[in-house]
């Protein structure tokens, strides 16, 4: 099967079990929401998808070939990471900052911007409606500007799996709206998407499935808006303060 199948994946740190058993697929044009309390194994599960953990059993597959035996350049052209936000050194322009999306053919690192990677970055920015900003600093973008340009980054990659660290985390409400159209209208186009996200909520609305984590394991999996009850959430959030 194309796109992603986590397979028994387990991990541990200190001699303390961080995930257990975690085991799902994830095909072409699904939108799913990773959900659970702070300590439920989320963001460790998205650094074995990165390959930035080894896990101690268990195996991902991306498109029927083993995260494990890809290079970081073929895993990027699999699978793009979006992070929460990003830090600013430098007051790189837009196009540069979602040209870096390039990086995994390793092209850029020579003096000049091949024309085929800058037309890339041109075209992710354009399916993005930010050729606009194309110029501007990135320092001076809005929460929700900066967001897009992220996504536009991962898209220039090549890359049809988008994993999303809390992509709404600091944005108002009309900039979560936009982000939504916008990740559906991916979707739509065959991209898998799969987003930690600690709002119930908007889950249900925007996503078409749910994957809850408690302790390292998934204590549901399902059709969102079925899977984010509020009797489930409860369960999901009880006795915990974050």
């Amino acid at each position: 099967m194309t796109g992603l199948v986590v397979d028994a994946l387990s991990f541990a740190r200190g001699g303390r079990t961080v995930l257990d058993g975690v085991s799902f697929v994830m095909g072409p044009g699904e939108m799913v929401a990773l959900l659970g309390p702070n300590g439920a194994g989320k963001t460790t599960l998205l650094r074995l998808l990165l390959r930035l953990l080894r896990p101690r059993s268990g195996r991902v597959l991306l498109d029927g070939r083993p995260v494990a035996a890809m290079t970081r350049r073929v895993l990027a052209t699999h699978l793009a990471y979006v992070p929460q936000g990003h830090g600013v050194v430098f007051p790189y322009r837009v196009r540069d900052v979602v040209a870096l999306g390039r990086l995994a053919g390793g092209a850029m690192l020579a003096p000049v911007v091949p024309a085929a990677d800058r037309e890339a970055a041109e075209q992710a920015m354009a399916r993005l409606a930010i050729g606009h900003l194309a110029g501007r600093s990135y320092a001076a973008l809005s929460g929700g500007e900066r967001q897009a340009v992220l996504i536009a980054r991962a898209l220039a990659q090549g890359a049809r799996l988008l994993v999303l660290d809390e992509p709404e985390t600091g944005l108002d409400y009309g900039q979560q709206q936009r982000l939504s159209d916008l990740l559906r209208r991916l979707a739509a186009e065959g991209y898998g998407i799969l987003a930690t996200t600690h709002d119930p909520v908007r889950a249900a609305r925007i996503f078409s499935r749910a994957i809850l984590m408690r302790e390292g394991r998934i204590v549901a999996d399902g059709v969102a808006a079925d899977a984010l009850s509020a009797r489930a959430i409860a369960d999901l959030y009880r006795g915990n303060d974050g």
